[in-house]
């Protein structure tokens, strides 16, 4: 019996493997790095302000008014 892989697979170095056009993070974890700053970003903002805060814009435009 021949050990598994010594003749049916080939060997290759990492020299060997062309990543010049592949973003191999977006490959490996189907994450687009372009925008994966910005979606960690929003997931710190919260979506909706306080109830303070919006009280407070509201008298402040009405004074404008």
């Amino acid at each position: 019996m021949k050990p598994m892989g010594s003749n049916s697979t080939p060997f290759i170095s990492y020299n060997d493997i062309r990543t010049d056009e592949i973003d191999i993070i977006e490959d490996a974890f189907g994450l687009n790095s372009e925008f994966y700053d910005v979606i960690t970003l929003l997931k710190l903002i919260k979506s909706a302000p306080r109830k303070s805060l919006t009280a407070t814009l509201i008298n402040r435009i009405r004074k404008q008014a």
